[in-house]
């Protein structure tokens, strides 16, 4: 029997008249890389930001590792990653401080956070920068620091919202080998994104968006089977 780490039936949501999200089901399985993809306005954003729990649906059901979203979200934050897609980090404090800190959010005893914080930062590539303060990073270095502080409680799943925006092939390119590093050492990811070329390269199943409904659900290869590729979806959407 398949576990499946994220469940969705029916989600469901409206901003005044507008409807975002309708009718939203899929699953995830643990261990899974899986890729949310749609044009601007599709709805991405915010079915992450509900899976966060910021913001709340108007009905569907949804469960995260067997507990339902919204009424566990104290429970389940402590087995998730979070990646925004806007930087808000603390340009105040070193690269080293920002883990720190964030690790005291889960309640992780100072020489664990300390121990965790510096395997990441090796992990990421960033431990000659440990005590640099964040304003002196560039903008990839800042992408692999959310990264980073988005494992610093372990999490079972961690949720990206397009990590790698406006970054130079170089850095996006280092990131994609960090996430598949990660995922195959048996971490879930669902990760939004508008690249084609980076959803092709990473996401093993995938969920398409448009206009808030959901209009394919399924693997990468079964689209390579039709003999189309996620471009060709992109530019018949753009059709209708």
């Amino acid at each position: 029997m398949e576990q499946y780490i994220l469940e969705i039936n029916g989600l469901i949501k409206n901003f005044n008249r507008l409807r975002v999200l309708n009718d939203v089901s899929f699953k995830i399985k643990s261990g899974d890389f899986f890729g949310l993809i749609g044009p601007n306005g599709a709805g991405k954003s915010t079915l992450l930001k509900i899976l966060y729990g910021i913001v709340i649906p108007d009905s569907g059901n949804i469960s995260i590792n067997g507990l339902d979203l919204p009424s566990n979200y104290k429970k389940i934050k402590y087995s998730l990653g979070i990646v925004p897609q806007e930087d808000n980090l603390d340009e105040d404090l070193s690269v080293n401080d920002n883990l720190i800190v964030y690790s005291k959010y889960f309640g992780i005893k100072c020489g664990e956070s300390r121990r965790r914080a510096n395997e990441l930062l090796n992990f990421f590539d960033m431990g000659e920068k440990k005590y640099s303060k964040v304003s002196e990073l560039s903008g990839g270095l800042k992408r692999r620091l959310m990264i980073a502080r988005s494992l610093i409680n372990n999490p079972s799943l961690i949720i990206l919202d397009e990590p790698t925006s406006g970054l130079d092939p170089e850095y996006r390119q280092n990131i994609w080998e960090k996430l598949k590093a990660l995922n195959k050492n048996g971490v879930t990811i669902l990760m939004s994104t508008h690249y084609m070329e980076e959803a092709e390269r990473l996401f093993n199943n995938i969920i398409i968006l448009n206009h808030g409904n959901l209009i394919f659900n399924g693997t990468i290869s079964e689209i390579t089977l039709n003999k189309k590729s996620l471009e060709d979806i992109f530019l018949d959407i753009a059709k209708n």
